[in-house]
């Protein structure tokens, strides 16, 4: 074959090339990875990866398919949620011997949620609980499931507070139903004797909630906890895209996570701390306990949220387990890696909190 047809060849093939992938350039310093495979975790216990081989891979299309489109789809879908999720709370409470009393304190529904036994170290000390469930779903009953489990596992007194939420009240409803209850309990208990917090957006919340009680000149909660916080609504952070398609909870920040946060944060610009708490000042924040896992869409949420109260000088605690996706510790919570974790968070509690 001639040389020179060759080399014509071969330049035109390369032409073709150049000009396809101009066609179909992607943005100047992005990324185009292609399919990976991800074996189960070979650094976490015999249980998580027997569990995770169990469970199929998870599928970004037709997850994001399953996003309500109108209100009344929305309010379906967190009635058929709330229901089954109230059950399970019922169920777990009862296996734990754990009793859940419903009260009202400054006008805000809650849940008293208190051990067969308390221990002694926690005797004056008091968890109040913010659930998670993106700020519109676990109302009532369904919200205590994780309130059930810290009374039971750190055998301490819970408050869990039943806060409003969308889409028939946004931000700042939940933050000002939390400072109500939170202004009448430091009448009867000092502020040092309580720690605050919860998973998700139950933690998004405690932070947006402290730096509300910052702003009163309230006095702030001994201790947080931030079980994989949602604090930030826009699209922001490595593992929103990284972990799309691996976290099996999640899932995908475009579909029900992000649309939900937009109804939460309808009165506020998308990065306002009341409902991006991660752009607040954290200065003044009292010691916080940090859990997030290497397969948690919100990953990055955790450690900006560490990195950030570092770099203020606050005392802050990241734990990180291997191949966990969002609230593993919660949804698997018999798996060593949950006791582990509920462990971590007790001693934790016990050598911040006060009486």
């Amino acid at each position: 074959m001639n040389k020179n047809f060759v080399t014509i060849s071969a330049f035109f093939c390369a032409l073709l090339l150049a000009t396809g992938a101009a066609e179909n350039k992607v943005p100047e310093g992005v990324w185009t990875i292609g399919p990976r495979t991800l074996p189960p975790p070979s650094a976490a216990s015999d249980a998580m990866r027997k569990a995770i081989l169990k469970t199929p891979a998870p599928d970004v299309e037709a997850t994001n398919k399953l996003t309500p489109q109108t209100r009344a789809q929305w309010e379906a879908f967190i009635n058929e949620t709330d229901a089954r999720a109230a059950t399970r709370a019922r169920t777990l409470a009862k296996n734990l011997s754990v009793t859940v009393e419903k009260d009202k304190i400054g006008g805000v529904n809650v849940y008293r949620v208190t051990p067969a036994q308390i221990d002694p170290k926690h005797k004056h000390h008091l968890f109040v609980y913010l659930h998670g469930g993106a700020y519109i779903v676990y109302s009532g009953e369904a919200g205590t499931t994780e309130a059930v489990l810290i009374a039971a596992r750190l055998k301490i007194p819970v408050l869990s507070i039943d806060y409003r939420m969308p889409p028939a009240y946004p931000a700042p409803a939940g933050i000002n139903d939390v400072v109500s209850v939170y202004r009448q309990l430091l009448k009867k208990r000092t502020s040092a004797s309580m720690a605050m917090g919860g998973s998700s957006a139950g933690g998004g919340l405690t932070l947006a909630s402290v730096h509300r009680f910052k702003q009163l000149g309230l006095d702030l909660p001994g201790a947080l906890y931030l079980g994989t916080p949602g604090v930030d609504v826009t699209k922001t952070g490595d593992s929103r895209y990284i972990n799309e398609g691996i976290d099996r909870i999640l899932v995908s920040w475009d579909g029900i996570p992000f649309n939900a946060l937009k109804m939460y944060a309808e009165n506020y610009d998308l990065k306002h701390p009341y409902v991006s708490p991660i752009y607040g000042d954290f200065s003044g924040f009292p010691p916080t306990y940090l859990i997030s896992g290497t397969r948690d869409l919100l990953l990055s949420d955790t450690v900006r949220t560490h990195r950030k109260m570092r770099a203020a000088g606050v005392i802050a605690d990241l734990n990180v387990y291997e191949g966990q996706s969002h609230g593993d510790y919660l949804a698997w919570m018999d798996l060593p890696e949950s006791r582990e974790h509920y462990a971590e968070l007790n001693a934790f509690l016990l050598r911040y909190l006060k009486n």
